[in-house]
């Protein structure tokens, strides 16, 4: 996407949870696959993300998840700062499979990544659990360059609105990596 230009088109921040969302292989056609496999193998699969895993799989089918985050980022140039491109890739080549990895790989080329750079308002904020350091970088980046964050880290946004800040953001529903 080239150089910054602020002017040009509005900006959406993405976080790790809107690009996991994007490449997952249940946003790409493999519910049908995950609810074909057997119970046992499935829970051995995912183990105690098993519950986590199948909450979003039927969901999925009536309401798929790439229609709202299109809408979310139609028109707009997407950023991601540093601390997110590294922290995707490192999950992808974790936990996803040959799908999402190729996906992962396309999708990054899509996006223009920003140098860290939180806004002091949101480094200002006490770090704690629920305020990560990692996440205040993710976030404040995203309130630097007043762009609005699509993210399902809605716990993060609940803790930050305790402290009275004001924060851009688009919520969505999570999605898991599931090596398909």
């Amino acid at each position: 996407m080239g150089k910054m230009r602020r002017e040009s088109r509005e900006l959406v921040n993405l976080d790790t949870t809107a690009l996991v969302a994007i490449v997952s292989g249940i946003s790409n056609g493999g519910v049908g696959k995950l609810m074909a496999t057997p119970e046992a193998e499935t829970r051995a699969r995912f183990k105690c993300n098993y519950k986590f895993v199948m909450d979003q799989a039927q969901p999925e089918l009536q309401f798929p998840i790439l229609i709202d985050l299109g809408k979310a980022v139609e028109g707009k140039q997407c950023i991601i700062c540093e601390t997110v491109n590294l922290e995707f890739k490192e999950i992808v080549s974790m936990c996803g499979g040959a799908e999402e990895n190729i996906r992962a790989r396309h999708l990054l080329k899509q996006l223009t990544t920003v140098p860290d750079s939180p806004s002091t308002r949101m480094m200002d904020l006490p770090t704690t659990r629920k305020l990560a350091m990692k996440t205040k970088i993710v976030f404040g980046t995203g309130d630097y360059w007043r762009a609005p964050t699509l993210t399902a880290n809605m716990g993060f946004v609940r803790a930050v609105s305790q402290y009275g800040l004001p924060l851009l953001t688009i919520e969505h529903r999570p999605r898991a990596l599931i090596g398909l």
